[in-house]
Formats: structure tokens, C-alpha cells, sequence
């Protein structure tokens, strides 16, 4: 479910599963433009970060 203002998408309801899809897309595209070392080093910030409320279940 979209909702619009005008012209603009001010917010998107979207499935939980849905978004755990999106955030791990979008990890391993910011991973797959870097190199090698920078792409650990990326993937060892992220498993120190608190999980998204929508990883958690609570969305």
C-alpha cells in the first residue's frame, strides 16, 4: 500500500519478508562495488549493528 501527497510517496507499507529481501539485496550490491578487503571489513560493521525492528519481526 502506497500513500501519495500530491505527486510524492510520503510512505510505503510493505510484508516483513518483503524488506528482509530489500536489506540483504541491497548489502550485497553495496558489497559486490568493493574490494575484497573493504567488503569484509563491510560485512563485520554489519553483524555488529542492532537488527532492523523489520529483521526482528515487530514490522
Amino acid at each position: 500500500m502506497t500513500f501519495t501527497q500530491g505527486r510524492v510517496v510520503v510512505a510505503e507499507l510493505r510484508r516483513a519478508g518483503w524488506l528482509e529481501w530489500l536489506e540483504d539485496w541491497a548489502r550485497s550490491g553495496r558489497q559486490g562495488c568493493m574490494d575484497p578487503k573493504q567488503s569484509e571489513a563491510f560485512a563485520e560493521f554489519l553483524a555488529r549493528q542492532p537488527r532492523s525492528a523489520s529483521s526482528k519481526g515487530l514490522v
